[in-house]
């Protein structure tokens, strides 16, 4: 697993919304928040999901983007992004390479474990939650990060 303070691998993937690049796309710019859940259209992830979407608001204002990612089939995050219109890509790691260049765990090379991990600006890897994080936590979280990038 990557730890607090890492430089956060890179990617280039398909989405959703159409390609994402990382770097490209977000570094100077904005915070990440990459929620890695493990299956599109089951309770938890649903539940996940959706309460990003519903946070994307709050989140916007304080310069972060969120990208959900999973390995799953990319018509599967075509329909659950319908159905949920949840309004931020979801990337298709169809290899497992973004998976595995953040070493998020996974049960028995099967499925991604639930991570979250929030990105900054500078596309260090600030904040690290195996499980589901409030929407409470991750905005105390990037107020915490985007304050002490304002110190430095």
């Amino acid at each position: 697993m990557l730890e607090i303070g890492m430089t956060a691998p890179d990617f280039h993937a398909e989405s959703t919304e159409g390609p994402v690049r990382l770097y490209d796309d977000y570094k100077g710019k904005k915070n990440v928040i990459l929620i890695f859940y493990p299956i599109n259209n089951t309770p938890g992830c649903r539940k996940q999901l959706c309460d990003a979407r519903d946070a994307q608001p709050d989140y916007e204002q304080l310069d972060t983007a969120v990208l959900g990612i999973n390995p799953g089939k990319f018509a599967g995050h075509q329909k659950f992004t319908a159905k949920h219109n949840f309004g931020f890509p979801l990337v298709f790691d169809d290899r497992w390479q973004i998976v595995a260049n953040y070493h998020v765990p996974t049960f028995s090379g099967m499925m991604v474990a639930r991570t979250v991990l929030i990105v900054d600006k500078d596309m260090k890897v600030r904040y690290i939650n195996k499980g589901m994080p409030s929407t409470q936590e991750l905005i105390t979280a990037i107020k915490e990060i985007n304050e002490s990038s304002q110190s430095l």
